[in-house]
């Protein structure tokens, strides 16, 4: 835990410029003990992760004024992303153990703070007081039942209000003990409950909240074989003579297998980088049964005597992803602080060579968490496993339109279904190379939009199967004219048409509704330049260009008059 360096990092807030950081993000934090050790800490958190936090928090004791006051900065600064976590431990008095109506007041409040906040709202579970007099008939007392009621109630408002989302904090507590992360003594004098390698704790647990919100959310498992994958150098001890099955060490080796195939289900991609004759990993995948992973499960493999960073930019440009969106697990420490060296986006666990450790380490990492996990990523290593198969035809094509016509792809474009305001706002928060604005939506903007305008998705597919809801726009309309507030596509559709097709569609159906203009915005990031043309090429003049956006506009009779698409016939569905 590096709790010293965030701390040095909060000493520097002050003196530090927000335009050197890769994002900026505001920040609420709702508590009702003394929180100026876990403000710090949270600051050098976000701070040591290239992340610019901007902190409100709450006054000591006045969390339910601030709760209740419509018109305090809890509510009307709108924050992109509020923390909420209470103590109610019973080893002193408080308005939670003196008054259970106290419980319904509070989660009534925020109920009524989350309808008012457009930016996620994270709360962390009531901690449940297993300690006290019951002993072990803990499950007899009834402040600890009241607990574990209000807890029940709290998901029950998160089903309701989807920019509510609970963080079980009784979870974390018991990964670390509960006397490793009570502080009884700075309870007493200070009111500050929790010892700061707790706070430490939560925060990067918090931090992994605003990965996500920010578009940092790690992709993609890249695992090293020889050692990593099974034990012994397949090389030198020929593929019967690897560690691999159900004795030990073989079973830790297999179990990381196993850990990585759910990996893989939940919707992370997985690829391999390794030092390795391709003929011996062959036969290993094909003869060795007790291998858990299969060659389809990985999208990208890199088999070759290269340098391992070098492989490492390969897979992200096969994938389409950036290489901060990487995760490299590979037993070698020289080929560690190569990478790290040479990638420092790349996240590099640090293990020893001890195989029994590779399963916890991974399930310990949160830097692939999200807010919710909609279908499209359950399914995301298959659909990446499939583009193997279309890079096949990509050789074979003789050119670039004879390969999209092969690939037979077809759209269905769909225009405020409600249905996909999940995967919608996780589009915006997770795209960043097709993205000409870079806005970052929640579920209740998308749905206040829907309300207001017209949101399209565009799901795809071709004949190897499904990309899923990829592309989206959002389209603000002021009496004969339109906006488009923001375009974006997912990485696995580049190159393929999709983006063009998709705005050509949603054009025509502006100026069937009887629009006259369009305006369009693009605002340049360190990670869009594939989107810096888009509009230019569709047809768009620049109206107003600075360093931080350029303007377009376009008349759509002039457009719609002139501009011919050869591909319409792959549009299948729409509900406009």
């Amino acid at each position: 835990m590096q709790i010293l360096k965030y701390l040095e990092w909060a000493n520097k807030y002050g003196q530090i410029d927000p335009v050197h950081f890769s994002a900026q993000v505001r920040i609420n934090l709702v508590t009702n003990f003394t929180d100026a050790t876990l403000q710090k800490i949270l600051l050098g958190a976000c701070l040591e992760n290239n992340i610019y936090p901007v902190l409100y928090s709450v006054p000591y004791k006045q969390y339910n004024f601030f709760l209740n006051n419509k018109d305090s900065d809890l509510h009307t600064k709108q924050a992109d992303i509020t923390f909420v976590f209470f103590d109610v431990n019973h080893y002193i008095r408080s308005a939670f153990t003196e008054d259970p109506s106290h419980f319904v007041d509070i989660l009534a409040r925020i109920e009524e703070f989350c309808v008012a906040q457009n930016g996620p709202v994270i709360f962390c579970t009531f901690v449940l007081p297993y300690m006290g007099p019951f002993g072990n008939l803990f499950e007899q007392s009834q402040f600890y039942n009241q607990v574990q009621e209000y807890n029940a109630q709290l998901k029950k408002i998160a089903e309701k209000q989807k920019n509510l989302f609970i963080f079980d904090i009784n979870r974390l507590i018991h990964f670390l003990g509960e006397r490793s992360v009570r502080d009884y003594r700075g309870l007493y004098a200070f009111d500050m409950p929790f010892t700061s390698e707790f706070f430490g704790y939560l925060s990067n647990e918090w931090l992994s909240y605003i990965y996500a919100l920010v578009g940092k959310t790690k992709k993609c498992i890249v695992v090293d074989l020889d050692n990593t994958l099974w034990g012994g150098v397949v090389g030198e001890v020929g593929v019967a003579g690897i560690d691999l099955g159900p004795d030990y060490p073989g079973v830790a080796f297999q179990n990381f297998q196993r850990a990585l195939l759910a990996c893989y289900h939940r919707g992370l991609i997985l690829a391999i980088n390794s030092r390795n004759n391709i003929e011996d990993v062959n036969e290993v995948f094909e003869k060795n049964q007790h291998m858990i992973l299969k060659k389809e499960h990985f999208s990208s493999i890199k088999i070759n005597w290269n340098d391992k960073a070098q492989n490492l930019v390969e897979i992200a440009n096969d994938l389409n992803i950036g290489v901060d969106s990487l995760v490299f697990f590979d037993d070698d420490p020289v080929n560690r602080e190569l990478v790290k060296s040479h990638l420092p986006d790349v996240i590099v666990p640090h293990f020893t060579i001890s195989p029994e450790e590779y399963v916890n380490k991974i399930f310990t990492l949160n830097i692939f968490n999200q807010f919710r996990l909609t279908e499209e990523d359950k399914q995301k290593g298959e659909m990446y496993a499939a583009e193997l198969k279309r890079k096949n035809v990509l050789v074979s094509a003789k050119n670039r339109e004879e390969y999209i016509a092969h690939l037979e792809i077809a759209i269905q474009v769909d225009c405020n279904l409600s249905s996909q305001i999940a995967r919608l706002a996780q589009l915006t928060a997770k795209t960043n190379q097709f993205n000409l604005t870079t806005r970052r939506y929640t579920e209740p903007h998308i749905e206040k939009y829907m309300q207001s305008g017209f949101v399209f998705g565009g799901t795809v597919r071709d004949r190897f199967g499904e990309y899923g809801l990829t592309v989206m726009a959002i389209v603000i309309v002021q009496e004969k004219n339109a906006y488009i507030d923001s375009f974006l596509m997912s990485c696995r559709v580049m190159g393929r048409e999709v983006e063009n097709i998709f705005l050509d569609y949603i054009l025509r159906e502006l100026y069937k509704k009887g629009i006259a203009k369009v305006q369009a915005l693009y605002i340049p990031t360190a990670k869009n330049m594939p989107a810096k043309n888009f509009f230019n090429t569709a047809g768009f003049a620049v109206k107003q260009s600075s360093e931080q956006e350029i303007v377009y506009e376009i008349s759509l009779e002039e457009y719609v008059s002139k501009k011919v698409n050869n591909y319409h016939d792959i549009i299948i569905k729409t509900n406009i």
